[in-house]
């Protein structure tokens, strides 16, 4: 997903996650060291100490291979059953980068659309309304004293 308003405000535009662990799979520079399996429905990390100190860097996906795989899971990569680090995800596949648009974050995919709409309560209405109040007095009072000012 790239993104024109991106946060940070580089001027390179934001890429997501998965955006760029699929650049990082699918550059053949990399092949060595992370690469699509067979199939092209997994990646599988074939030097973990090279991984971490020259590709992680290099794709803006940090150092460490703890945090490489926390991030992962949080984007709802499994671990297939191998000898080797191989993750998948249903929307991870060779050929098919924009089906890295429909990975999201687990816990953001598992909310109601409504978890994001911010309810006020009662209690903060009211005080709202009576900042509101008293700044609209304050504001009359000012412009009573500037006009009072002016006769004289």
């Amino acid at each position: 997903m790239v993104r024109d308003n991106n946060p940070g405000g580089s001027s390179r535009p934001y890429r997501s996650f998965p955006t760029r662990l699929y650049e990082m799979v699918n550059d053949p520079l990399t092949d060595s060291v992370i690469s699509w399996s067979e199939s092209g429905k997994s990646f599988i990390v074939w030097n973990q100490s090279e991984l971490c100190s020259d590709v992680l860097p290099k794709f803006s996906l940090g150092k460490l291979f703890s945090n490489f795989t926390f991030k992962l899971d949080t984007f709802g990569f499994r671990k297939v059953e191998s000898d080797q680090w191989e993750y998948a995800n249903d929307d991870f596949e060779r050929g098919k980068p924009e089906l890295t648009e429909e990975i999201q974050k687990r816990f953001l995919a598992s909310l109601s659309p409504e978890a994001f709409v911010f309810k006020r309560s009662a209690e903060d209405a009211r005080v709202i309304e009576r900042t509101r109040a008293l700044r609209m007095a304050m504001k009359e009072r000012a412009l009573a004293k500037n006009l009072s000012n002016l006769t004289l």
